[in-house]
């Protein structure tokens, strides 16, 4: 199930960064690609790219003041993302339980942003690119 995430995330991306590319215009080509792929991760995201145990596991113990083992920056900022969603989605909806909140939240909410560096962007594109080229 992960990998159909990681396929179906980088699909996403390259798409954000080919729009992304021709929002320039004709400035296109004088655009440095840094700032491409800059655009391309905070233009949003489709979806979060997490399967809903792993979002519910970790959504939870921050809601209930625990620490996750997660230290990757990116993806604390996509769990921390998803507990503030949750939390507003259950003060709009008070009947909502957690886990149908958290599986709304999955199902129908798209991503503020695409949680990876930029650099790991750079790396993702050139390997995107270079199996299209292939």
């Amino acid at each position: 199930m992960k990998m159909c995430f990681k396929e179906e995330r980088d699909r996403d991306f390259l798409q954000a960064y080919h729009e992304a590319l021709r929002s320039f215009g004709k400035k296109a080509p004088f655009v440095s690609r840094t700032e491409v792929i800059r655009k391309a991760l905070n233009s949003g995201s489709p979806r979060f790219y997490v399967t809903y145990e792993e979002a519910r596991r970790n959504v939870r113990r921050l809601m209930n003041n625990r620490p996750i083992s997660c230290r990757n920056r990116h993806k604390l900022e996509m769990y921390h993302e998803l507990t503030r969603l949750v939390e507003e989605y259950m003060k709009r909806k008070p009947r909502a339980v957690f886990n149908d909140a958290l599986f709304t939240i999955l199902a129908e909410y798209k991503a503020p942003r695409f949680y990876m560096g930029e650099e790991s962007a750079q790396v993702l594109l050139y390997k995107l690119q270079k199996r299209s080229w292939s």
